[in-house]
């Protein structure tokens, strides 16, 4: 397996010099790919990037762009040379519930967006939070909503998001592993779910979320990337963090 990262540099004066040391680390690919983009020559850098051993794991997207029009979307993709482009969020992130018109209307629209991207070779992608798991429709978690009734959409499955909400990552995946595009590792210090809180981020390992268990079973369905984020820094640094995460991966002999 391969370690992937989302989420940084933060906290960093150089660019360069934060991901060639997460290159250094063992990290090989980087989702948010814009960040290499108007740092001057877009082409110079995406090259300078790919020197570092390193690859764009997506490209970020959003339900505002995907109604407006596909093809920057497509031109993005194409030019950081990526196959994915992920939405972090949709109308479920939102305080009140949608109502399920409103929510059907959405999937239409990314199910609508994910087949026209398939034909350019690119996974549109869906990040799910907790809200997805808890909420419902007719007795239906809208993630099974979303699943049902989208063929082309694909999951970026958040592991702490999804344990967050009282389900196993590990059950899940195994249920929707065919509709898994990327698999996010996060950890959190409290197993609690707590309804209206957020959690307390952590490195991986020092939390509990089971993240051995996911790595296993992500190595077993034969997954090539498990993609680091920590939504909030907790007592390490940035550069701490993603050192202490990366080795706890490699430590599990999958990577």
């Amino acid at each position: 397996m391969k370690a992937g990262w989302v989420g940084f540099p933060r906290e960093v004066d150089n660019f360069w010099e934060a991901v060639a040391s997460y290159a250094k680390m063992g990290y090989k690919g980087m989702e948010g790919g814009e960040a290499l983009l108007g740092k001057g020559n877009d082409n110079e850098n995406i090259h300078r990037f790919q020197e570092l051993g390193l690859e764009v794991l997506t490209i970020s997207t959003s339900i505002y762009e995907i109604k407006e029009s596909l093809e920057p979307i497509i031109e993005r993709a194409k030019l950081l040379k990526t196959n994915r482009a992920t939405m972090w969020f949709g109308s479920m992130m939102f305080d009140t519930q949608p109502t399920k018109a409103d929510f059907y209307a959405e999937l239409e629209s990314m199910e609508k967006a994910a087949a026209e991207l398939a034909k350019e070779n690119i996974q549109l992608c869906y990040h799910n939070h907790d809200k997805e798991f808890v909420r419902c429709y007719d007795n239906v978690t809208a993630i099974d909503h979303m699943l049902l009734n989208t063929q082309h959409l694909k999951l970026e499955l958040d592991v702490a998001w999804t344990a967050w909400a009282g389900l196993d990552p590990v059950t899940i995946i195994k249920r929707c592993n065919s509709r898994i595009a990327a698999i996010h590792m996060k950890d959190y210090t409290d197993a609690a779910p707590r309804s209206g809180e957020t959690p307390v981020f952590t490195s991986l390992g020092t939390g509990t979320v089971d993240i051995v268990g996911i790595l296993q079973c992500l190595h077993e369905l034969g997954h090539e990337w498990a993609i680091y984020e920590q939504d909030n820094l907790r007592n390490l640094s940035g550069y701490e963090s993603m050192m202490l995460s990366c080795l706890y991966m490699k430590e599990t002999g999958l990577f």
